[in-house]
């Protein structure tokens, strides 16, 4: 297996928990190889739902590869001595491995523990499911939203309450004010120019989509998706291109915090980035706006992981018990409460981490994550809050991989200055769709 040697977790020898939250509890032991996830380089949460998990099925096994995701090697580790049974995947990049015949259908794994997926965000659900058979258990569900640095935005003679982020020009407005009247760095920061970014977001508020919900047909070379790269490279190109943004945000020494030292005026960034500074600079002036179409109507653009079994497992009874029991209501809710404990004994600002399980989200904002006193959190949480049921999520493809490279390389090449967006983006569809239909059945 490519990366760090799997370790095993610590076992508890507590006795086995009876499920919850409408869970069969099934027979399983023996053990299992987890890739793209840790738990002794893992993050609290995922400790706290490891541990959980021990408790509920003490006589299964685990190891862990102790690094995220990567596709060459997970294919890798596919091909060594003890293959992975159970892999942490992005959701949008697992419908190559369902083409593959790689990942099982989880469908009778589902029926058998009792899992209800209407307890979950239907946009994680749609894209983890192919054909009408679901492949993962949703995990982690980031969306991204506006920041604005509230400071540059009063230096630009800007409200951030009052800023019609649904009105492309009134985004173009800000960042020529930005740039006139304040220090900042980046004035509007798309967030397309490393690896595509929230680009999905951007077609999105323009009405379109970037492939077809079947996952079968590249929607690239779209009215909607052009105006999108226009638009953004239009933002870029402001700023003074790519590599001058990432140039100017590295020398400013922010460490992932965009509000210190007059960096940025305002970007759309995911949730998870109020975590971190919360850290960085919890006392920053900040405000949070919902991401809005050019019609003012909601809209987020969502990301995460999912577990998945593998098709060639030889000990299926206990990966769909780990995948169930990882996913449900109480091992989040144990997960974010271990977290909570270490953010208090920091004086640390929790935050909350977006699980996908709907339950699980209500316990965790509404019972452990306490912003108040915190006005910026706290609104920025329920700003971020209220768009989950409007997220759009990319869906899944036979050829995810390769139809995601497609779009990167195009935005990469536009904003390079290597290619018009027109001719990007008619070239990133035909090498899409060619590896669509290669991949179909």
């Amino acid at each position: 297996m490519s990366g760090p040697s799997p370790q095993p977790s610590a076992t508890p020898s507590a006795p086995p928990a009876t499920a919850t939250s409408g869970r069969i509890h099934i027979d399983a032991t023996g053990a299992i190889a987890v890739f793209g996830m840790g738990y002794a380089k893992g993050d609290v949460i995922d400790r706290g739902r490891v541990d959980t998990f021990h408790t509920e099925y003490p006589q299964v096994g685990l190891t862990f590869s102790e690094n995220a995701f990567d596709s060459t090697a997970f294919l890798t580790a596919l091909q060594g001595l003890t293959p992975p049974d159970v892999v942490r995947i992005p959701r949008d990049r697992l419908g190559s491995y369902v083409a593959r015949g790689i990942l099982e259908p989880l469908d009778d794994c589902i029926g058998r523990t009792g899992v209800k997926l209407g307890d979950f965000r239907d946009a994680a659900v749609k894209q983890v499911t192919v054909a009408g058979k679901v492949y993962g258990m949703p995990e982690f569900f980031w969306v991204s939203n506006w920041l604005v640095d509230n400071d540059l935005f009063a230096g630009a003679r800007i409200k951030p309450a009052s800023w019609d982020v649904s009105d492309w020009e009134a985004i173009r407005a800000a960042g020529q004010a930005l740039r006139s009247r304040t220090k900042a760095r980046v004035a509007i920061d798309p967030r397309v120019w490393q690896d595509g970014g929230v680009f999905p977001l951007w077609v999105a508020a323009a009405g379109g989509r970037m492939l077809s919900d079947d996952g079968k047909e590249s929607l690239l070379d779209t009215r909607e998706v052009t105006q999108a790269l226009s638009y953004v490279k239009s933002l870029v190109d402001a700023a003074g291109g790519a590599a001058a943004i990432t140039s100017r945000l590295g020398k400013a020494g922010t460490a992932g915090n965009m509000f210190s030292n007059n960096v940025e005026g305002a970007f759309p960034v995911s949730q998870e980035y109020l975590a971190g500074l919360a850290v960085l600079a919890p006392k920053t002036r900040f405000t949070a706006r919902p991401f809005l179409t050019r019609d003012r109507k909601n809209v987020t653009y969502e990301e995460g992981d999912a577990l998945a079994i593998l098709a060639n497992s030889d000990n299926k009874d206990a990966a769909c018990a780990f995948v169930t029991a990882m996913t449900a209501t109480e091992a989040w809710v144990a997960g974010a409460r271990q977290q909570l404990q270490e953010s208090q004994a920091a004086k640390r600002i929790e935050t909350g981490a977006a699980t996908g399980n709907k339950a699980a989200d209500g316990e965790i904002f509404n019972d452990l994550v306490d912003v108040r006193g915190r006005t910026a959190y706290r609104r920025a949480i329920n700003a971020y809050r209220s768009t989950f049921d409007a997220a759009v999520g990319m869906p899944a493809s036979p050829s995810a991989e390769e139809f995601r490279q497609a779009w990167i390389d195009a935005i990469e090449r536009v904003l390079a200055g290597e290619a018009d967006v027109g001719t990007a983006l008619r070239q990133a569809d035909q090498e899409a769709q060619d590896a669509i239909d290669s991949a179909a059945p």
